[in-house]
């Protein structure tokens, strides 16, 4: 009885755990390339007509959740505009993802992740030339 009782606790737990988790953002990544699910060499300055890709990968994700990879870019008078909204769902222990954007415009761009409820989780600037 007490070991049914010891698996149960550990299965309970390890649900809760899994439906409550907190998912992280463990690392992200502007490169030019992304080969056997990883990222590329990390750039900041990127050329005129060629294409971005921003990697992200999150751990402890818990039950399906959509994050939004944001794509700006800045005018002259440095507002920005949104040029692109990628959904990108996520889910489970480890998952890492990525989109592309075509870089048509030069200046200054940036990349935001977004979570379901609009929350900034992290940005990444950079400059097309």
């Amino acid at each position: 009885m007490k070991k049914l009782f010891l698996v149960f606790l550990i299965i309970f737990t390890a649900i809760t755990a899994y439906g409550n988790s907190e998912f992280t953002l463990e690392r992200t990544v502007l490169t030019q390339e992304v080969r056997d699910r990883e990222p590329g060499i990390a750039k900041e300055v990127f050329p005129l007509y060629s294409k971005a890709y921003f990697y992200t990968e999150f751990r402890n994700i818990g039950e399906e959740k959509t994050i939004y990879h944001n794509w700006y870019y800045s005018d002259e008078g440095g507002e920005k505009n949104l040029t692109a909204s990628v959904p990108l769902k996520i889910a489970g222990f480890r998952w890492r993802t990525w989109s592309t954007k075509n870089l048509y415009l030069p200046g200054k761009w940036s990349i935001e992740v977004v979570d379901e409820e609009g929350n900034i989780i992290a940005e990444n600037n950079f400059t097309v030339k």
